[in-house]
């Protein structure tokens, strides 16, 4: 499998100072997913921002990992709802002009 696409867990912590141990943390919460290639850890890139993101709750704003996932789960909801809406919205529109 080509590993172009991905970041290696190891090497990603190691540039940014992040402890190994915290992204452990998020996959046993299921926060992120990792591709395994050839016996290492791999992360997609665009998964980093979410990396970051749940790193600055819990060092910045001091929110636990149970508290994270339950903000995630909460706004994935708020997001699905927000999507409902405006379906709706454009369904009513149909109606009005």
């Amino acid at each position: 499998m080509d590993t172009s696409r991905y970041i290696q867990i190891e090497v990603y912590c190691e540039r940014t100072q992040t402890p190994l141990e915290f992204i452990e943390d998020l996959l046993e919460f299921e926060m992120i997913e990792i591709e395994h290639i050839e016996h290492k850890k791999y992360i997609q890139p665009q998964q980093i921002v979410e990396i970051e993101r749940i790193h600055r709750l819990r060092n910045d704003l001091g929110i636990n990992l149970e508290g994270i996932a339950t903000l995630n789960n909460m706004l994935q909801k708020i997001y699905s709802l927000e999507k409902e809406v405006k379906l709706l919205q454009d369904r009513l529109m149909i109606y009005e002009t």
